[in-house]
């Protein structure tokens, strides 16, 4: 018995390891159809134009006064303009202090004393003025922008003031400066002598005040030109972005984004958490982002603004020339944080639907973008140009008046732009009046001169 089962087990044995050796080329043979997992796909965003919050923040004027009613104007595009506000980061304001003035003195600060007056575009958050001058000193922190920064020469004490004013809020403060009465003339008022000269409007309060009332209000002014100028007209070409740019922009993996068709023909791309629709009808984008948290520590304007920069820096950049307008609470308690399209000195304005290529508008909520909107077009390069004359002042409110299209009364504001006249493959930038009015919408008014004056573009 033993004798068989020794032979039994070799023979079980060998008839193992072929089975073994049949099972194993097999395997080789039948491979599985397995479905391979692809890796998340992370692509490097290409290299965008960045900006800083100070290249944003700019002065949307000069205005040069020297006494006796005259006043001069310089833009972006003027050397005088270039000066002062090289010479900015030099100021040095010291000396915060609540201020008011009676009408006499505001008359005499603005037809007779020397000084300069630094415009905004709108109000500036005063933490964000701090990154273009030099507060030596604590200022008021009840007042949370300005619009101005006055400076005039006060003869009697040889010294240079300067006024901080908040026309929104209808508030200033005064402070001393670092700036000497020599530079002020000498320099700064000399560069500017030669601009164009300003008709100054100041903008009468709701009431009058009296001297038993105390100081009145802070004056709101504006500035039109005594005589016709020149300005040039434009058509320039547009490069569209396309979607490939667009999902390397806002998605980190792309993998993940999927693309759904409304009914209007609105496309939406998202990656379950953010999202973008796209109307090709506009040229424009909605970008998306839940808010997911929330900060307890309460940001300044400054940071959030410092924020939405930040944001666009990181997605898609700046197509063209942009600069910060303004921050305000929405309607529903976010921060709307608006960036104006410029071409040289003039900002654009676009009345015309569906497409519109002004602005950048973002909503913040804690500091964290929620949602934006911007236009696709990138303006390329000028494939046209024709220098026109430009209405002066008495013959835009001239105009006004003759064809009873307002009130002058009621200006508040009254500035030149480009509307924007979208073509098949071309914007045209068209001079043009924009005038705001009291508790009204904008008057747009074409600003070249024609036989028989200027043609208007209606209502918004």
């Amino acid at each position: 018995m033993k004798r068989m089962l020794e032979p039994a087990k070799t023979v079980l044995l060998i008839v193992l390891v072929v089975s073994s050796f049949c099972l194993t080329a097999m395997l080789w043979a039948n491979q599985p159809n397995l479905q391979f997992i692809e890796p998340a796909q992370y692509t490097e965003s290409k290299p965008v134009k960045e900006k800083t919050l100070e290249q944003l923040v700019t002065p949307e004027s000069v205005v040069f006064h020297y006494g006796e009613e005259r006043h001069t104007r310089a833009v972006a595009t003027d050397a005088p303009y270039s000066l002062i506000v090289s010479e900015m980061s030099k100021w040095i304001f010291l000396d915060f202090s609540p201020y008011a003035l009676s009408n006499d003195k505001w008359g005499e600060i603005a037809r007779e004393k020397l000084g300069i007056e630094v415009r905004f575009r709108s109000t500036i958050p005063l933490s964000i003025v701090g990154r273009l001058v030099t507060f030596r000193d604590e200022y008021d922190r009840g007042i949370k922008g300005i619009d101005r920064i006055w400076l005039y020469y006060e003869k009697d004490e040889d010294v240079v003031y300067a006024l901080f004013l908040s026309t929104e809020e209808g508030q200033m403060m005064r402070s001393r400066t670092s700036i000497s009465p020599k530079d002020l003339r000498e320099s700064y008022l000399a560069s500017g002598s030669s601009m164009p000269e300003q008709i100054m409007k100041v903008v009468k309060p709701e009431r009058t005040f009296t001297a038993i009332e105390g100081p009145s209000p802070i004056w709101s002014t504006y500035y039109l030109p005594k005589n016709q100028s020149r300005m040039q007209q434009f058509r320039y070409s547009y490069v569209p972005v396309t979607n490939d740019r667009l999902m390397e922009a806002y998605f980190i993996d792309q993998s993940l984004v999927r693309q759904i068709m409304e009914r209007d023909k609105t496309v939406i791309f998202t990656d379950g958490s953010r999202s973008i629709q796209l109307r090709a009808e506009q040229q424009a984008i909605t970008f998306t982002d839940p808010a997911y948290q929330q900060r307890a520590q309460e940001l300044s304007d400054e940071e959030k603004v410092q924020g939405a920069v930040t944001f666009i820096n990181k997605h898609l950049g700046w197509l063209d020339d942009f600069h910060f307008e303004r921050i305000k609470k929405s309607y529903n308690e976010k921060d709307l944080i608006t960036f104006r399209q410029y071409v040289g000195a003039y900002p654009l304005v676009s009345t015309s639907v569906p497409i519109q290529i002004d602005t950048i508008q973002i909503t913040s909520e804690a500091g964290q973008v929620v949602t934006m909107n911007r236009s696709l077009l990138d303006l390329d390069k000028y494939i046209g140009n024709s220098e026109q004359t430009i209405l002066s002042g008495p013959e835009l409110y001239q105009l006004i008046r003759d064809k009873k299209l307002a009130d002058t009364e009621q200006i508040t504001n009254a500035y030149l732009a480009y509307q924007t006249v979208i073509g098949n493959g071309y914007v045209d930038l068209i001079p043009t009046w924009i005038i705001e009015l009291a508790n009204q919408g904008n008057l747009y008014i074409l600003a070249r001169v024609k036989q028989g004056g200027g043609e208007t573009h209606g209502l918004e």
